[in-house]
């Protein structure tokens, strides 16, 4: 028995520490972090420890390999690099924190009437969105679709598509487009969009762009945010991101500051929502935009918008799916519409444009083959890139992208394909992380703010 008691201690140890390691960087979060910094702010010094200890290799980093922890992983890589970093993971703890803190005390919200255009006919309600400070902003890239990933904890199955049980910190029946719950919260633990100090600005909220047997309304809906006065206003339609697998139209990131600056401008802001991964994989969430740019299309005209300058904007997943539409016509075509129906394009540090480059040269992200399948015919089939060509009416590309490798190296090739192809097109490379890219626009003084209205104007 003696011989072999080293032997079990080593199995038990290779089963347990992950787990222990885990356990360790939770708990040592909770006794160091009682405030609520933003994205980026000071690590503690256990949770420095702790990261340390998962990081094997010391390359100041976490691989998939390190966490070991697949879903766990993809909601704390904020920017998408197929790595956490240490402050990916100190704010990823600090989310999920502050997350059941809001579940504990949730803010108040109030349900009010109906409110359509007057010349509109439509019964469609509206819901005004009151958040309180106790809620959380975190990006949609690193909120959860999934129970149980909290604190770097073991992964548990996901919920059921509709998202009865997700964890969101909304309180129970509380998720986006509950109608148990007491307030209309955005999805994947992201705090909605407060606007009642946005003056003059009309906002139709929850909007049915198509309707399917068995899925959550809300995610084939939209918001429209119009202003107050006026017709014929340019529309923007903004597609958000989340990995495919998460994030919500009503997002504060996704939603507040640019609702505020582009209707401000003169413009109808539009944050549509898809469906979502697992319950589906591609191609459902192109052909959900495709049917959303459609319904705008034909609608937009009784909320004092201009059906003939549609202007399409997306960020991370969503720029991805807004770079698909807007090149694979078949999509729009199964809508009733055809690309010209799109003015211009405005991606925000997209990702997936190319994905067998992507899947070749990097570590395969599972949310990749999670959207996607295992099949490098379908990665094919989900790349614009693949069908840029002369003589299709592609319309002009906005593309911004971050110093991250990854996001250069698919931004730069998209470019160069749509310079082939004749298509206008313009890159800039902003120095800001993924999050802060998509998070500032909309603030006074943004660069990248500036540069989306001088290419809609």
């Amino acid at each position: 028995m003696i011989r072999h008691r080293p032997r079990f201690r080593s199995a038990l140890s290779g089963r347990l520490l992950p787990l222990l390691l885990t356990l360790g960087l939770s708990l040592g979060l909770i006794a160091c972090n009682e405030s609520t910094p933003p994205p980026g702010a000071k690590v503690a010094p256990a949770v420095q420890q702790r990261f340390q200890q998962f990081d094997r290799n010391n390359d100041g980093r976490l691989s998939p390999s390190e966490l070991n922890r697949p879903r766990l992983f993809q909601a704390a890589d904020r920017d998408s690099d197929g790595y956490v970093s240490l402050q990916e993971a100190s704010d990823y703890l600090q989310q999920r924190q502050n997350t059941r803190r809001g579940a504990e005390n949730p803010a108040p919200a109030t349900r009010i009437a109906a409110a359509t255009p007057a010349d509109s006919g439509s019964t469609t309600p509206v819901l005004r969105r009151d958040v309180g400070a106790g809620m959380i902003d975190p990006d949609n890239a690193a909120g959860s679709s999934g129970r149980g990933m909290r604190n770097f904890a073991p992964e548990q199955n996901a919920p059921p598509a509709s998202g009865a049980d997700d964890d969101d910190g909304s309180g129970p029946g509380g998720y986006a487009g509950s109608d148990s719950g007491p307030m209309r919260m955005a999805r994947a633990g992201g705090r909605a969009a407060n606007l009642d100090d946005a003056p003059g600005v009309r906002r139709f909220l929850n909007l049915p762009y198509a309707t399917l047997p068995g899925v959550d309304p809300n995610l084939l809906s939209l918001d429209l945010y119009a202003p107050a006065t006026g017709q014929n206003h340019p529309v923007i339609v903004m597609v958000h991101g989340g990995g495919w697998q998460r994030g919500d139209k009503a997002n504060a990131n996704v939603a507040a500051q640019k609702v505020r600056a582009f209707v401000a401008a003169g413009y109808i802001f539009v944050s549509v929502n898809y469906r979502l991964s697992p319950a589906v994989k591609h191609p459902a969430h192109v052909q959900d935009v495709a049917k959303a740019l459609a319904w705008v299309n034909q609608n937009i005209t009784r909320y004092g918008g201009n059906p003939g300058r549609i202007y399409l904007m997306g960020h991370s997943a969503g720029a991805h799916l807004a770079a698909l539409v807007a090149t694979d016509s078949r999509y729009l075509k199964a809508a009733g519409q055809n690309l010209s129906l799109i003015k211009g394009v405005i991606l925000l540090d997209g990702a997936g444009y190319d994905i067998p480059r992507l899947m070749r040269e990097h570590d395969q992200p599972n949310f990749y083959i999670t959207a996607f399948g295992n099949d490098e015919r379908a990665w094919r089939e989900a790349s614009p890139i693949t069908y840029i060509a002369a003589g299709k009416g592609i319309p002009p590309f906005l593309v911004f992208y971050t110093p991250r490798p990854r996001a250069q190296m698919l931004s730069e090739n998209l470019r160069d394909a749509l310079s082939r192809a004749g298509v206008p097109v313009r890159t800039r490379m902003v120095n800001k992380s993924h999050a802060q890219i998509n998070r500032e626009v909309g603030q006074p003084g943004d660069e990248v703010t500036a540069a989306i209205l001088d290419f809609v104007k």
